[in-house]
This record gives C-alpha cells, sequence and structure tokens, in this order.
C-alpha cells in the first residue's frame, strides 16, 4: 500500500526498534554475516504486510502535468537530448493506471525503512574534491516507425563541475547506439531488413509515450565522444535543482534539517505553482502538485546536487515522509546492480500514470537509477513495455580530472 505520513518532526519520524533494524541491514558497507543475518530477521519480523495500489481515480477536466519532468536533472536532459538531438514530441511516458491491482510482496524492508537507511548511510559520503562529478546512462525506448518493434537507444552524460575558478567546467557526452530492445524485437528487425537506421515521418504519432528525432534518422552505429566546456550561465554554477540553476552559494545555503528542508522545498515549490498555467489548480489538484513537487526536488538533490552529507541524507528524510511511495524489494538495474527499489506513480494528465521505481544502493545509500514504466502498442495491437531509464555510474567528489577528447564543442 502507499505509505502515507504526517508532517510531524522528521527526525523522530520513526521507531527507534526499527530504525536499528534497518541500520543493521543495510547501513555498513561491509557488514558481517551474523549481522545480516540479525538484520535481515528483525526486518522480516517487522515488515509490513503486501500492499494494495489505491484506485486513482481521474480529473474532472483534461490538464497536462506541468511539473511532470521536474524530476529530470539538466543532466538527464542532455543525456536525453544525445539521444533525440532534433525536434522532440511529448514528455515523460504515460500509462493507465490499474485501480485495485494486488502487488504481490515478500516480507522485507518498506519503503520508509529502505529510504531512511540510505539517510544514514549516505551521510558516510566524501565531502571534498576538486570536482563534483556525476555520471550518468540514459536509455530510452520507442517504437520503430513502421510499429512492428521496439529500439532501445542509449547515451552516456559525465558533469564535472568544479567551485576553483581556475579549473574548468565540463560535460562530455557520448551517442551509444540504438538496437532492438529484446531477442523478440530483434527477429522483428531481422524480418525488416535488419535496417542500420530509422527515419520518421513527421506526422508520426507517439501518443505522447515517448520521444522520437524527426530531421535526422536514428542511427544503430554509435557516435564519438563530444565535450562541452561550460560558460555563460554555467559560470557559478554547482548543478541545478529540477531544472533551475543553482550557484555554489545557494547549495551551501540549503538547510540540513530535514524539517526546514522540506519548508524550504515547499516554498519553491510554491513559487512556482504560482505561474498562470497553474492558476486554475483546485485544492486538492494543488496539494498534489507540492507533493509532486517535494518528490522530484529531494530526488534531484539526492542525485545530482554537491550537497552536504547531512542534507542528502535529510532529503531522503523529507522523501520517507511523503505519501504514494512503495517498496519493491531486492532488484537489477540496467547496469546489472543490485539494489533496493522503491514505487511510486506519476499523473501524467487525469487518468494517465506513469510507474516511476527507484534504487538505492544499500551500501553507499546514493541512487543506482531511475526507470520510467509505461506500455505502448504494435501495429498488430499487442502491448509492449517501453521505459526510460537513468542510470547513476558515478555521484561525488574526486581529484580525478576528466578525459578530454579532442572533439570540443
Amino acid at each position: 500500500m502507499d505509505e502515507s505520513h504526517d508532517d510531524r518532526d522528521l527526525r523522530h519520524s520513526v521507531e527507534p526498534g526499527h530504525l536499528t533494524a534497518v541500520r543493521d541491514l543495510l547501513g555498513s558497507h561491509e557488514p558481517s554475516p551474523d549481522t545480516v543475518a540479525a538484520g535481515r530477521a528483525r526486518l522480516l519480523a517487522e515488515a509490513a504486510a503486501p500492499a494494495t495500489v489505491r484506485d486513482l481515480a481521474p480529473a474532472g477536466r483534461k490538464r497536462r502535468h506541468r511539473r511532470i519532468g521536474a524530476g529530470l536533472s539538466l543532466a538527464a536532459a542532455a543525456a536525453a537530448a544525445v539521444l533525440v538531438p532534433t525536434v522532440m514530441s511529448g514528455g515523460t511516458p504515460p500509462i493507465a493506471a490499474r485501480p485495485g491491482t494486488s502487488i504481490a510482496t515478500t516480507a522485507g524492508p518498506t519503503a520508509r525503512q529502505i529510504l531512511l537507511a540510505a539517510a544514514t548511510t549516505v551521510e558516510r559520503a566524501r565531502t571534498t574534491g576538486d570536482y563534483w562529478r556525476v555520471g550518468t546512462v540514459h536509455q530510452s525506448m520507442m517504437l520503430d516507425p513502421s510499429r512492428g518493434y521496439v529500439i532501445a537507444q542509449k547515451s552516456s552524460t559525465e558533469l564535472w563541475l568544479a567551485e576553483r575558478p581556475e579549473l574548468q567546467n565540463w560535460r562530455i557526452r557520448r551517442y551509444l547506439g540504438a538496437k532492438p530492445a529484446s531477442p523478440e524485437d530483434e527477429a522483428a528487425w531481422r524480418a525488416a531488413g535488419a535496417p542500420a537506421s530509422w527515419r520518421y515521418p513527421e506526422d508520426f504519432d507517439t501518443d505522447e509515450l515517448y520521444s522520437v528525432p524527426y530531421r535526422r534518422p536514428l542511427k544503430a552505429a554509435a557516435g564519438e565522444p563530444s565535450v562541452e566546456r561550460l560558460h555563460g550561465h554555467w559560470n557559478g554554477a554547482a548543478g541545478d535543482l529540477t531544472q533551475e540553476l543553482v550557484t555554489w552559494r545557494q547549495v551551501r545555503a540549503i538547510p540540513s534539517d530535514p524539517d526546514k528542508l522540506r519548508a524550504y522545498l515547499k516554498q519553491r515549490v510554491i513559487r512556482q505553482l504560482a505561474s498562470p498555467d497553474m492558476a486554475e489548480l483546485t485544492g486538492a489538484e494543488r496539494e498534489k502538485e507540492i507533493v509532486h513537487g517535494l518528490r522530484a526536488d529531494c530526488l534531484a538533490i539526492i542525485s545530482s546536487l554537491p550537497v552536504a552529507p547531512e542534507v542528502r541524507a535529510s532529503a531522503y528524510r523529507v522523501l520517507a515522509s511523503l505519501p504514494g511511495i512503495r517498496a519493491e524489494g531486492e532488484t537489477t538495474d540496467p547496469l546489472g546492480r543490485r539494489g533496493q527499489a522503491v514505487g511510486y506513480q506519476v499523473e501524467f494528465e487525469p487518468g494517465r500514470f506513469t510507474d516511476v521505481r527507484f534504487l538505492v544502493d544499500p551500501g553507499t545509500g546514493l541512487p543506482l537509477a531511475e526507470v520510467w514504466t509505461n506500455t505502448g502498442r504494435l501495429a498488430d495491437g499487442r502491448p509492449v513495455e517501453l521505459r526510460n531509464t537513468t542510470s547513476y555510474q558515478a555521484i561525488g567528489w574526486t581529484d580525478e580530472r576528466p578525459e578530454v577528447p579532442e572533439r570540443r564543442n
């Protein structure tokens, strides 16, 4: 079930026995076998019963979700730009909600426990270095132009940011190619002549499930790395908070206390909701937007900003206090790494939802991946799963220097 929580003091919002159990299970980099066994035993005994997704009734009028893409950082947006370097259609992929669907779960940590454990672990992260580095691999799935099979395309992005003025800021991007998404898709691709590129007509309807290139063909072959020296509005920037650049001074001013952080982020969301296109929101819709904004901002802090470890930990604690997040157990991310997953739904527009899965590395408390899943249909009507994923290869401080290839922008 959705794990809803009130606004009580976030520092004292979990029972000591539960937190001790989570720390024993997930809180150290290399726990002893006895600690693992004991921690798992306590968590299994304390875990919640299997959950059921709530009936999410659509709103009465059609409204596009303004902040739906706010959870994507500028680095993730840059990765998407490598994948689709031309005009893009649609935004975040929506799916229809499945009211009353039961989610079978095995006994294990709840979403709240997973996030609080990550908060405890991430407080031990390194706090200094010459560069703040975030490395991601982005994958996007789409139907081929004939709608006969699914294509998966990938790109990588490295963002290197330094506060010291004598060091350059860099973004290194590489298109990693495209190919059929599964063996079944590969068979259909071969039957279609095994094309090495795909060209989409301008009237190709994605139903806002994914983005496709219209002005250039989508190529199967990978490209060479390209480097962009970041300057201009990036001067003095420490990254972005839901697609708004923030300075190093602003990052240092983000509160480390969970309750103060929640208040800070809520004010930020309310300011964004003051735009004219959000003026007709009802009270309930406004509250829903605030929760969505808090969640997006917390995820951005956790996955991309060079905040103090205490701030990152508090972002996890605020996230753990929000409604609508469920535990999905131990699973594998798109790069083959094991982690604990939590999931939630994002409403794209009334009655249309995207399933989102967020994977955490218990050993470091850092995110492994975000997976946005939706369902499309082939030309013959068969449903297919389409996933947009961002996998985090590196998040943190380093004294290393970026490998700058010859091609630069």
